[in-house]
């Protein structure tokens, strides 16, 4: 009998052609942890070797570039990871909470990471350290929305409030170099739980999604409300704002995606867009095309323009949870529940439309014949 640390998820065994003979067995954990045990009748079964690192051994929930698109801030409940786009290689892991959303802060040395807890932590990503954790909300932290001038962001909660938070300078004690910090400065009460919380590009206005499955917008200094979205059957899961500040679009639990004008918050179009639900989209900077992805483990590209799908890019195993989109549009980072983050990369290649809607239509074509296709009994009358 092995006692295991996790729940198994798969098993491989193989006989050991040596004098004592023996088995070898592989194990895989539900934490995607693997370890190799070596298994004789004169040894106690403790494992031999365990590969523990550099992945992640839960879901990741949020995934961040840096300013320069040349690293990727992973975070998953327990640890945030910083990689390498170039070598795909982790470059630091840093113990955090369960964190549910991140963003860079200014500089790239340090990450805020909101968490399932209420916390606000701030990770040193040099040094690989929590620097500070701050009690923000009563409820989970489902977003943060960083300032476009980056001197603070905005955090949204299950607890009904939507606060404002500024980086400061915190001097550091005797012979220690002086770090940055976060200060509370104001807050927001809603009427509903926070979702999903989006600063506009100029920073004028400020996006609030909530559970009744409307999206209010309100001015960023005096935080008088503009106007309110609604439409979405089911709540806004994740919403983004054009690099002109002229179009947002959100993305919701109804499987829709909706395209609205910020001048009158009128809808220009509503596309039906994923099987399941919508999880996150993102604009890709300086144009009016925007990614999404949703629990049906697909990546689609979008024209807000035109109202036309460009492409659907597969790959992940389980639900996709997040995307963003790298400041010079090159690069797209998904992480998803089969806890694997993905780099997709702009090529050269021209993409033809009608090509990909006849492929698509292909697709489903087959689809519709397997699902239609009914087993003859033999013997059975027809």
């Amino acid at each position: 009998t092995i006692k295991c640390s996790n729940k198994l998820r798969s098993i491989s065994c193989r006989a050991i052609k040596k004098a004592k003979g023996g088995t070898k067995l592989c194990c895989l954990f539900n934490n995607n942890k693997v370890q190799n045990y070596t298994l004789t009748p004169d040894l106690e079964h403790q494992p031999t070797t365990t590969v523990e690192l550099p992945g992640h051994r839960s879901d990741i929930r949020a995934v961040r570039f840096t300013s320069d698109s040349s690293r990727v801030l992973s975070v998953s409940d327990g640890m945030a990871k910083l990689w390498s786009c170039k070598t795909q290689h982790c470059i630091a892991t840093v113990e955090c909470g369960n964190g549910m959303c991140a963003v860079m802060a200014p500089g790239d040395q340090y990450a805020v990471v909101g968490t399932k807890k209420g916390e606000v932590q701030l990770l040193d990503l040099v040094s690989g350290v929590l620097v500070s954790s701050v009690t923000a909300h009563s409820g989970c932290v489902w977003d943060i929305a960083m300032r476009h001038d980056s001197r603070g962001f905005a955090t949204g909660s299950a607890d009904k409030f939507v606060k404002f938070w500024e980086f400061v300078l915190v001097e550091g004690r005797a012979g220690e170099k002086s770090r940055i910090g976060v200060k509370h400065v104001k807050s927001l009460q809603m009427t509903e739980d926070v979702l999903s919380v989006c600063y506009s590009k100029n920073n004028k206005l400020l996006a609030v999604s909530l559970l009744d499955c409307t999206v209010k917008v309100f001015f960023t200094d005096t935080l008088k409300f503009f106007l309110t979205l609604y439409g979405h059957k089911l709540p806004v899961t994740s919403m983004d704002i054009s690099s002109d500040s002229t179009l947002i679009v959100t993305g919701s639990a109804d499987k829709n995606i909706k395209i609205w004008g910020l001048d009158f918050g009128d809808c220009h179009k509503s596309i039906f867009a994923h099987d399941e639900a919508v999880m996150k989209v993102a604009f890709v900077p300086k144009t009016h095309q925007f990614f999404s992805v949703g629990k049906d483990r697909k990546l689609k590209q979008w024209d807000a323009d035109n109202f036309e799908h460009i492409q659907t890019l597969e790959g992940h195993q389980k639900e996709v949870w997040c995307v963003d989109i790298s400041g010079t549009g090159d690069f797209v980072a998904t992480s998803s529940h089969d806890k694997s983050i993905r780099l997709w990369e702009r090529t050269d290649e021209p993409l033809v439309l009608e090509d990909e809607r006849e492929t698509a239509r292909e697709l489903q074509y087959e689809q519709s014949l397997v699902e239609s296709q009914e087993t003859t009994i033999p013997g059975e009358n027809t």
